[in-house]
């Protein structure tokens, strides 16, 4: 069967509109992708962060001895080894893990704190351990875009336990 020529002329005009719409729309709804996998990517590296300031303070709050031979609070590697097991697929230097100690008020000491007994700031029962993480977040494109990155910190404040006696 033999098609009009009038039909035909309809049937060419619609792909090129078809192709004028793809060629406005694409373009947003690449950005609208890039968007939502750069949120992903910022949200993830927010959670990596949070969980592995809160194991790092964890480790540090547990009573007893760490595989280093210094009681828990004390064992600085240990809590930064704790900090980058948890922190998944994000690499954070020793630089960016900062501990530090305080009696709910003032910073008494940085890591590794004082064990000596007459030192009026060694860890007393009810002294806290704060672990500060920082980790850069950096946009896939950013430099392209002139968009630049920017850190992502979190602290964790928890209370050491010391001289816990089971019964």
């Amino acid at each position: 069967m033999i098609k009009s020529t009038k039909k035909l002329t309809w049937i060419k005009n619609e792909h090129a509109q078809t192709m004028v719409e793809f060629a406005l729309v694409f373009p947003i709804v690449l950005l609208i992708t890039y968007g939502i996998i750069e949120f992903g990517r910022m949200l993830f590296i927010y959670a990596a962060v949070t969980g592995s300031a809160r194991e790092g303070a964890r480790y540090g709050i547990a009573a007893g001895v760490g595989a280093n031979g210094f009681v828990q609070y004390a064992d600085c590697q240990g809590i930064r080894d704790a900090v980058r097991k948890t922190a998944f697929l994000i690499s954070i230097p020793d630089s960016n893990i900062n501990i530090q100690y305080d009696n709910g008020s003032t910073i008494k000491s940085s890591c590794p704190p004082s064990t000596n007994p007459k030192d009026s700031n060694r860890i007393k029962l009810g002294d806290r351990i704060i672990v500060t993480v920082t980790a850069r977040y950096e946009p896939m494109i950013g430099g392209f875009l002139g968009i630049g990155g920017y850190d992502i910190t979190q602290k964790n404040y928890r209370t050491i336990l010391l001289n816990v006696i089971a019964q």
